[in-house]
């Protein structure tokens, strides 16, 4: 293998600075689409989830070329560009030897350190084009034209690990994919004619959501209706105070007492302005509230309602992130209240 590797000249480091760049568009793929999977399930990105993320990558990272070349001596780059990770029998270098040129690997080709310039350095200077994890496990990367062909049974081994890795970033490519385009659509997109409505517990008055939306359990012992979507972090909650039980009170004043207890619920609130409306011809005030709960900001949508025997309140939450796309779709929710005749 040493003697076959002395004759290739700089077309091995070329071979081999492509198959890198190929592995390393791998993984920037692989990362996006678990950044965008995460942010679908948690909808924010602070600091252990980003940490946990790195953690998550560098271990992948580790496996990827631990276990391809260590057991089959390529890398989806290695196997595109044709060229193989051999120990000086002509077989792949097995776990300990791959795992040396693997630690090596996050210094010698690191993009964040000093990219792959120590790599290619050592190719250029060594007599058999060896990486220093090359050298430090007696490995060479020769061209698959100059290898004996490998039995059937490597072969199929080989396959069904590629065929794996591809599978995984095939689908998680579909998911983000697929995300991107549920939730990063128009704001000014329709929201589904198909709805379902949802009455509150005392079958007096009821809201409409598209199906995709449910009744949310956490809610429900606190609110009158309380529904979410399970898939992107949005609610909407309906509360309703009597009349009878808060005395002589205006719509502007009822609506001053809100804005100051929902301050005291969120950190750093901001209170948008009022507008005065109609909401299915009994008299609203709209209003938003933008502020910090923990560690994640809000916006939520308010509308306080004045019918004959209540005053309502409806409150849509949603991550100040999705807000510009979403709030459409909470408007029509909020404007879907309506009193239920019996």
């Amino acid at each position: 293998m040493a003697e076959i590797s002395k004759t290739y000249g700089l077309s091995i480091l070329f071979m081999r600075w492509g198959a890198t760049v190929f592995d390393f568009i791998f993984f920037v793929i692989g990362y996006i689409c678990l950044f965008i999977s995460v942010i679908q399930i948690t909808d924010r990105w602070f600091l252990p989830l980003a940490i946990a993320s790195r953690c998550i990558l560098l271990i992948a990272f580790i496996c990827y070329y631990l276990l391809l070349e260590g057991y089959t001596g390529y890398t989806l780059g290695k196997f595109v560009f044709r060229i193989k990770v051999v120990n000086a029998e002509e077989k792949p270098p097995g776990f300990l030897k791959s795992l040396i040129r693997t630690l090596l690997r996050l210094v010698e080709t690191n993009p964040l350190l000093m990219g792959s310039w120590p790599a290619a350095i050592s190719v250029l200077a060594t007599a058999s084009g060896q990486r220093i994890g090359d050298l430090a496990a007696g490995t060479y990367v020769v061209k698959v034209r100059d290898l004996e062909p490998i039995s059937k049974k490597a072969m199929k081994r080989s396959l069904f690990i590629f065929f794996t890795a591809m599978v995984i970033l095939g689908g998680s490519f579909v998911n983000a994919i697929s995300i991107w385009l549920h939730n990063y659509q128009s704001s000014e997109a329709p929201v589904s004619m198909k709805n379902k409505s949802y009455v509150s517990k005392d079958g007096r008055f009821q809201i409409s959501a598209p199906l995709d939306w449910s009744t949310d359990p956490d809610g429900e012992g606190r609110s009158d209706i309380a529904i979410f979507n399970p898939y992107i972090e949005k609610s909407v909650v309906v509360l309703s105070n009597s009349k009878r039980e808060l005395g002589n009170v205006t719509l502007q004043y009822y609506t001053k007492k809100i804005q100051n207890n929902l301050t005291k619920s969120f950190n750093l609130s901001t209170v948008g302005p009022s507008s005065d409306t109609t909401i299915h011809g009994y008299p609203a005030i709209e209003f938003t509230i933008k502020g910090q709960k923990d560690v994640n900001h809000y916006i939520t949508h308010v509308a306080i309602i004045e019918t004959e025997e209540d005053y309502l309140q409806i409150l849509a939450y949603t991550p100040a992130s999705k807000y510009n796309r979403l709030k459409k779709e909470l408007h029509d929710i909020i404007y879907s209240f309506r009193e239920v005749r019996h």
